[in-house]
């Protein structure tokens, strides 16, 4: 790009300094080349070139004005002028070298316009005044004299472009401190972004250690208050069972005691063997709820990762969880209604599926339905995702109170207790969606119009299995 086209115009009549004028024209159209195209350290020749000659012309001019003895009205104002361009000049290229993002092309339309206006004016100027002296005129002379000889039209004409340009000039440096002052206002912004972001940084940190504490402090909160109440569960049956052994330990004492007698009648022997009968099995009804209070608190402790994985069909495993609680719901006044229509076949734990379902229907019956006395309906729909495996479980029986909701999945919480309920079965059922399934499962309730659970786990299909190895 050729900013500056040189022709006779520019011309002061001085040798010297015209010489200078056309290399600084130079200087400036090889900036515009290299612009278009070179790379950083090529440009930053060409400015530190350009800024050193800058400076070497202005002292070759004002060295001019001194050995000619040009009016110091006239000099002055020249000095002032170059001042002022070498500061902005030097501004511009120290910004650069920081970093700044400063436009190239601004600097040389700068430098070019900067030129036309000084050489027309003030060094033209300068130009006839020195030919004025070195012929012999006074140096206030040649400066009346060569504002004097001026067209009234080319003067203010150029008089209006003199304050144009130093109108231009004062806004250029208001800009350029401006530009400076909002450099270093963002770089001070940075900094305190910097700071605040190190802070909030820091107190996410100790925000994450707390909570971190007070998820292991619940935890241990939560086994304490799952241990207690294991401990409270166990320790009915088994303060029942002891009562029945120890009664049936007197009854065998009494037997001892009437065998030991001459005469023994067999009515005294029948009270005491049905006696004996009864406690027996108390006692032994007592064990097997606290076996099986053993056995379901070990299930939520079991790591269901370890269970085998298979190929499986979700309509296969309704169906066969069905058939194993036969004997359950066969006296009941219970339907089923189950569409897995449209569900892909699955790879993943089939059995943690199963006793999900298991529980969920053994909860219904025990509490939805008062223990299979009351009609009513279990709904299961399955579906397939892109990505998820969805199954909505729902029943039309009792429904639950706020309350009851809030604690459903809590372990030992149940409503009935007296009918052999331990509060454990969706207890697992959470456990084996969340920990077995990587799941989610929810719970709605109404009360009197039934309860749902939705559940959804990511899908694996067959077409996922990995090849044996």
């Amino acid at each position: 790009m050729q900013a500056f086209l040189w022709n006779t115009l520019f011309e002061t009549g001085i040798a010297e300094i015209d010489a200078q004028h056309q290399r600084l024209v130079e200087l400036v159209n090889e900036l515009g080349q290299r612009a278009d195209g070179a790379d950083q350290a090529h440009l930053d020749e060409t400015l530190s070139a350009l800024a050193d000659y800058t400076v070497y012309h202005f002292q070759s001019e004002e060295a001019i004005m001194v050995a000619a003895g040009v009016s110091a009205e006239h000099a002055n104002r020249h000095r002032e002028t170059h001042r002022r361009f070498v500061a902005q000049v030097v501004d511009w290229i120290t910004r650069r070298k920081r970093g700044e993002e400063l436009s190239l092309q601004q600097l040389i339309e700068f430098l070019a316009n900067w030129l036309v206006f000084h050489i027309l004016g003030d060094d033209q100027s300068l130009g006839r005044q020195v030919l004025a002296i070195r012929s012999g005129a006074d140096p206030q002379q040649a400066f009346a004299q060569d504002h004097s000889s001026e067209d009234p039209r080319t003067d203010i004409l150029l008089g209006s472009l003199r304050r144009l340009y130093a109108s231009l000039l004062s806004r250029n440096e208001e800009l350029l401190a401006a530009q400076h002052n909002l450099s270093t206002l963002n770089a001070t912004l940075e900094q305190r972004v910097s700071d605040r972001t190190a802070a909030l940084q820091e107190a996410n940190q100790r925000l994450q250690a707390e909570q971190a504490r007070s998820l292991e402090a619940e935890k241990m909160a939560s086994l304490g208050r799952m241990v207690a109440g294991f401990a409270h569960e166990v320790n009915t049956p088994v303060g029942i069972a002891v009562g029945a052994v120890s009664q049936g330990r007197e009854v065998i004492r009494e037997l001892g005691v009437c065998l030991s007698q001459e005469e023994v009648t067999e009515e005294d022997l029948r009270t005491r063997l049905d006696t004996l009968e009864d406690v027996s099995e108390l006692a032994l009804n007592n064990l097997r709820r606290t076996a099986d209070l053993v056995h379901r608190f070990k299930r939520t402790a079991v790591d269901q990762t370890s269970e085998q994985m298979r190929a499986y069909e979700l309509a296969e495993v309704v169906e066969d969880v069905m058939k194993s609680l036969r004997n359950e719901f066969k006296n009941t006044p219970i339907r089923f209604e189950v569409d897995c229509a449209g569900c892909q076949p699955l790879y993943g734990p089939a059995g943690t599926v199963a006793q999900l379902l298991v529980n969920l229907m053994q909860n219904s019956r025990l509490h939805a339905f008062a223990a299979g006395t009351v009609a009513g309906c279990i709904r299961i729909q399955a579906r397939t995702g892109p990505d998820t495996v969805s199954i909505c479980y729902a029943d039309d029986g009792a429904g639950m109170v706020a309350e009851t909701l809030a604690h459903v999945f809590e372990p030992f919480y149940t409503t009935a207790r007296g009918q052999g309920g331990s509060g454990l079965g969706l207890y697992i059922a959470h456990n084996l969606v969340t920990q077995g399934l990587h799941g989610s499962i929810e719970c709605h309730s109404t009360l009197g119009q039934g309860t749902r659970f939705d559940i959804s786990f990511p899908l694996q299909t067959v077409a996922e299995e990995p090849a044996p190895a």
